[in-house]
């Protein structure tokens, strides 16, 4: 039996051992340590020096909520307005809810291990989990910057994305879609028709001006983005959300594309103000992504393809230009990349055609 108020015990092997709390998980239950030694004076003295230790350890600790939100404000001068808004909805809807009722020197590993694997096993995907977890990171490190002790090296936690087929039209809905768009031309279906042939991005579409395309030189200049995001001020403006154009996600997605010859005649007679949007034909209305893709479900419904999303068409164009046999550095920079590991990890979908056709490059060893 302990003696009344402690937990050392003698063990049948004849060894004493202590026990102490080392940690709170997520429903807050104690988790244990366990100390061992020849004699009750020993592991006594030995618990003593633990629980000294993480008393003077716990002086400098800060609530992880408070330390947040001065980060949070750190951040507000030194990232875009779309990168801050991301970590404002991550930091309330995740991290807050986790890790805000904790003190910085509480923030344990097993804690944050348990909450990831909740995403996954709740359908979030990898990349959703992975930013989660930069963020508890640097909001840590910032922790230790201004001297606040926690005892949490989550570099161990590993999240490995399994790779699955990303989906692309077939042949057969590709051309079904072009002969739709050409024979029912409109704003909204160049814009549709553009980024089958050039690979642009929704939000790259939706900010595109006619003077973002030249003509004589037959190129196509991507240098903004148009997102929705959350108002880092809405409390005062009354609404959740806001559309804001601003340059492309990094300094590579700023890039010229050749435009086809035959794409070319069809935006000659097509011609607006070169102030106005591609998508809209005037230079005050534009149409921001969600009603782009709205819009782009419906062309689908018409054409009888089945229902996917705009994205599908930048996937189809890097696939089709492998195809077609492109060099595959001149891909990367088309599509904006930073290298061309990611055009070949993300973008690039060998089709059973093409494999085909490779393997009957064997054939040569029967004859």
């Amino acid at each position: 039996m302990p003696r009344k108020g402690e937990n050392i015990f003698k063990r049948k092997d004849g060894r004493w051992e202590g026990r102490y709390i080392k940690d709170r998980d997520l429903s807050n239950k104690a988790v244990y340590g366990y100390l061992y030694g020849k004699s009750y004076t020993e592991v006594k003295q030995n618990l003593e020096r633990v629980k000294s230790h993480k008393a003077s350890c716990n002086i400098l600790s800060a609530n992880f909520a408070k330390l947040s939100e001065e980060w949070l404000e750190n951040k507000r001068l030194c990232v875009k307005e779309s990168t801050l808004a991301h970590y404002k909805m991550i930091i309330g809807k995740h991290i807050l809810p986790l890790l805000g009722k904790y003190d910085v020197s509480a923030v344990s590993l097993d804690v944050v291990q348990q909450y990831m694997n909740r995403l996954l096993l709740d359908g979030y995907a990898v990349k959703t989990a992975k930013d989660i977890l930069t963020v508890i990171k640097s909001i840590l490190k910032y922790a230790e910057r201004k001297g606040f002790y926690h005892n949490c090296d989550l570099s161990i936690i590993s999240l490995k994305a399994h790779k699955s087929e990303v989906e692309i039209l077939t042949l057969f809905e590709q051309e079904r879609l072009c002969n739709y768009l050409v024979n029912n031309l409109n704003d909204k279906n160049l814009g549709i028709l553009l980024c089958i042939y050039t690979g642009i991005r929704i939000g790259e579409l939706c900010a595109l001006k006619w003077s973002d395309i030249d003509m004589g030189e037959k190129v196509l200049s991507v240098n903004k983005t148009m997102l929705r995001i959350r108002d880092n001020y809405s409390e005062q403006h009354g609404s959740k959300t806001k559309i804001i154009i601003t340059p492309p996600k990094s300094g590579d997605s700023i890039r010229e594309i050749p435009i086809p010859n035959f794409v070319i005649n069809i935006l000659k007679n097509f011609r607006r103000n070169s102030d106005a949007y591609v998508l809209t034909g005037t230079e005050t209305d534009f149409i921001e992504p969600r009603s782009m893709q709205y819009y782009f479900k419906k062309v689908l419904k018409k054409c009888g393809i089945r229902s996917v999303k705009f994205h599908i068409l930048r996937h189809t164009f890097a696939t089709r230009c492998i195809e077609n046999g492109f060099e595959i550095k001149s891909l990367s920079e088309i599509l904006g990349h930073s290298s061309i590991k990611i055009t070949l990890d993300r973008y690039v979908h060998s089709s059973m055609d093409l494999k085909r056709k490779n393997m009957d490059k064997l054939n040569f060893l029967s004859a």
